[in-house]
């Protein structure tokens, strides 16, 4: 499955619920047979969904809500083990006995894994909830992001994303952390220009995103896509936005071409 069909998955298991953000897990989970299991696994533990051939049920472990310092990210790794269930590839091979570890979201570099991220972030933020608050006008400031985010009860980074994904203007998100990108995400047009090859690289020295690591709030200001992509040899002003995740020191940023961003 391509990952815009792996989203309109997502959309029509919303669809066929009735749910409307914040979308009701539990409710998927119950309509499903599916248990979740709850409890405390360790730090390094995000999510795992296991078929017990033996009742012919598949149960979802997950960390606690309740001891959890990011609630939103337990409500993403659930997502992201109900895309194993629910991708027709993925359950063949929970079927066959193939469980796994899921890791932190959006740094896999197995596809499963991707695929099982793209899910989680288009179930937790439904295509027409997403296009409803982006209106006429198309887009998303960085404040609008993270209200989104709020309201859907999702991460900051998996809002940016998935707000990347679906925007049709050229446009990057990305985490950041000790003054180097970590892992990021393209609109397609910016793909398309050629403006998204942006892992380890480090932070240009003043940047909105080196000034939010000692800031609290959102920090923005102009910027050019020289100073960011130093090799097109290319003069582009850009619009940055940067914001400290939580309690963590990873930075999430949005560059978006400064003619879009009004």
């Amino acid at each position: 499955m391509t990952e815009t069909q792996i989203e309109g998955l997502a959309d029509d298991v919303v669809a066929a619920f009735g749910l409307s953000a914040p979308v009701e897990l539990d409710r998927i989970a119950r309509e499903e047979g599916i248990q979740l299991a709850e409890g405390d696994y360790g730090d390094e533990f995000h999510g795992r969904i296991e078929y017990l051939a033996e009742v012919e049920a598949f149960v979802i472990y997950h960390p606690r809500y309740i001891t959890n310092h990011y609630p939103s990210r337990v409500r993403f790794s659930i997502g992201h083990e109900f895309a194993h269930f629910y991708i027709p590839h993925h359950r063949e091979m929970l079927i066959r006995g193939k469980a796994h570890y899921s890791l932190e979201g959006f740094r896999h570099k197995n596809a499963v894994e991707r695929q099982a991220d793209v899910f989680a972030a288009a179930l937790l933020i439904p295509t027409r909830f997403l296009r409803e608050r982006m209106g006429r006008r198309g887009f998303l400031s960085l404040s609008q992001v993270l209200t989104l985010a709020d309201d859907c009860k999702a991460s900051a980074q998996a809002t940016a994303f998935r707000y990347t994904r679906f925007t049709k203007e050229p446009h990057l998100a990305l985490v950041s952390e000790d003054g180097n990108v970590l892992y990021g995400f393209a609109s397609e047009e910016a793909r398309a220009w050629g403006f998204w090859r942006l892992r380890d690289f480090a932070i240009p020295e003043g940047s909105a995103t080196l000034r939010a690591t000692a800031a609290t709030g959102i920090v923005e200001d102009k910027t050019e896509v020289g100073i960011w992509f130093p090799a097109r040899g290319t003069h582009a002003e850009l619009w940055e936005e940067a914001v400290q995740l939580g309690s963590s020191t990873r930075v999430l940023t949005l560059l978006s071409w400064s003619n879009y961003a009004k």
